[in-house]
């Protein structure tokens, strides 16, 4: 694949990231404002953790730094599949993050959700849905959906996988923030297939969330959408992907400042490693993690789309031309602060 980086500008987007990671604070010209962050954080179920020596015991703790390293205001979860480590992080991040959501399809009554819809299936053959959100501020509802379209014969036909959406009451202005995690592909199985999917799960999320929230606020969206903004761009994946779900998606690809892609595994040494698991490319390199919001008649949406950030923290004393052994993720999280107002 076609390189979009160079030695000096990795490093230059790293120390940018680093500058400004704590900088974001409110001020007279941006009075309500909202930083969210989402990250597929690639933690399988503690029998797949086990049989393919995934390291979860080893990765949370790192995960868990990086998180409280970027202090957004809302986390998006992804591939949260781990029970172990999901009850790490809610503990070890608590004072940070009081307010959290169960995990999508852990459960598909009741559980601390407001609401439930879709297929959600209790068999001991499917397993959750792996997102989760978190928030510094009071979540005032929390909903979750689980997806009716799913391609047969891949992976994700066996998770209870959609989507979390949650109303953040931040300062008394209330935003409503959903997160999710789309179809995947699969090397066995056609793109095609798997995008018309994630097509159709954008349109259960539009649906979904217009029938909650309806015009009352605006509805920021966002998590690993698995639609490839570089490789899909013959196949129109992107717009397709805006015009299925009625919004707005940014993604680093389309930010002048940052040249790191969100699964790059010509940077990370676990990318490289579970395409050694997964059967993907050890050199796949694509943005499909997004950050955006939602459109409906009559709903107020953010001031503009925000440059969305690709996070990168690699280990002590790295420097440009070295893979990044610090990343616990196949994924690099991604950041972005909303201005509401």
């Amino acid at each position: 694949m076609t390189l979009r980086r160079t030695a000096a500008a990795l490093f230059a987007a790293a120390s940018a990231t680093a500058l400004l990671s704590g900088t974001q604070t409110a001020s007279a010209d941006t009075p309500h404002t909202l930083s969210v962050f989402a990250w597929n954080v690639d933690l399988g179920t503690s029998v797949v953790d086990w049989s393919q020596n995934e390291q979860a015991a080893t990765r949370t703790p790192v995960i868990e730094s990086i998180i409280r390293q970027h202090s957004a205001d809302v986390v998006i979860l992804d591939e949260a599949f781990n029970d172990s480590s999901n009850s790490d992080i809610n503990s070890n991040l608590a004072d940070l993050y009081p307010y959290r959501t169960p995990v999508v399809g852990g459960t598909c009554s009741g559980g601390g959700w407001n609401g439930t819809s879709g297929n959600c299936s209790s068999s001991p053959f499917v397993i959750n849905g792996g997102t989760m959100i978190l928030s510094k501020y009071p979540i005032t509802a929390q909903y979750q959906h689980v997806f009716s379209n799913s391609t047969y014969g891949t992976w994700d036909y066996h998770a209870d996988k959609g989507a979390a959406l949650v109303q953040v009451d931040k300062g008394g202005v209330k935003t409503w923030v959903a997160g999710t995690h789309l179809q995947a592909d699969e090397s066995d199985t056609s793109t095609d297939t798997t995008q018309a999917t994630r097509l159709a799960q954008l349109g259960e999320i539009k649906g979904w969330v217009n029938g909650i929230v309806g015009s009352t606020a605006p509805v920021l969206f966002g998590g690993d959408l698995n639609v490839e903004y570089y490789n899909g761009q013959s196949r129109g994946d992107y717009a397709n992907a805006q015009a299925a779900v009625g919004g707005v998606l940014g993604t680093p690809a389309t930010n002048p400042n940052t040249q790191l892609t969100t699964m790059d595994c010509t940077v990370s040494s676990w990318c490289q490693y579970m395409s050694g698991i997964e059967t993907f490319p050890s050199n796949y390199d694509d943005d499909l993690d997004y950050l955006g919001y939602l459109n409906a008649p009559g709903r107020p949406v953010p001031v503009a789309l925000p440059q969305v950030s690709t996070l990168f923290d690699p280990q002590s004393g790295w420097t440009a031309g070295q893979l990044d052994t610090n990343a616990p993720s196949d994924h690099y999280p991604v950041e972005a602060t909303f201005q509401l107002g």
